[in-house]
């Protein structure tokens, strides 16, 4: 088990926590934001049948989905949801959660079945029961200032960069280039931001 630590903090959030601001709240609000809702490209909500006996009824996803699924007795966790993802050292990124517990507990679970990198989301089912899964995933690093996912597309001498889904006229980083390279002259790559240089990876051929 290597060390916690949380996604770094937007340029926005820096701001306004160096001026003494609550980064949660707009000017003005007096009352909490409300709970932001799961973007559609993350996992679902795990509250569906699972439809095996080694896991609690609240699981969503089934066993395509993940490389690993798990239950484990979590005491001290706040909320209802976390999501971190380990890289291949054993640091665990924490990039969604209520409060900063520790989380050693559900990473352990996880790596008796994974061994890092992967990315895993958690969700409460009753009580101190959380339920777990875990997908296995590709890391590399990528010195790369802008955006949080990065698309190359190259077919032949045709090659198309996007940043955060938009074109991009910025020099594509030699290190994703060289991700796609072993498929030949055609592929595609996409990545998405971990934390810093750290990259989650997904190559394809084309």
């Amino acid at each position: 088990m290597g060390l916690f630590r949380r996604k770094q903090e937007t340029l926005n959030e820096q701001l306004l926590r160096e001026a003494g601001l609550d980064p949660a709240q707009t000017l003005g609000d007096t009352a909490p934001a409300p709970e932001q809702q799961p973007e559609p490209s993350q996992p679902p909500p795990l509250d569906r049948a699972f439809g095996s006996d080694a896991l609690p009824h609240r699981l969503a996803l089934g066993p395509r989905d993940w490389d690993a699924t798990t239950a484990v007795q979590a005491p001290g966790l706040a909320g209802d949801r976390i999501e971190f993802t380990t890289i291949p050292n054993g640091d665990v990124i924490v990039s969604q959660e209520s409060g900063d517990a520790d989380l050693s507990p559900l990473a352990d679970a996880v790596e008796q079945r994974v061994s890092p990198p992967y990315r895993a989301t958690a969700v409460r089912q009753e009580g101190t029961l959380w339920g777990v899964g875990a997908k296995r995933i590709r890391v590399e690093q990528i010195p790369f200032p802008q955006g949080e996912r990065l698309q190359l597309s190259k077919n032949g001498e045709d090659r198309e960069f996007r940043v955060d889904s938009e074109p991009s006229h910025a020099p594509v980083p030699p290190e994703l280039e060289r991700v796609g390279e072993p498929l030949g002259d055609s592929f595609y790559v996409e990545t998405e931001r971990i934390d810093g240089d750290l990259w989650e990876v997904k190559v394809s051929a084309l």
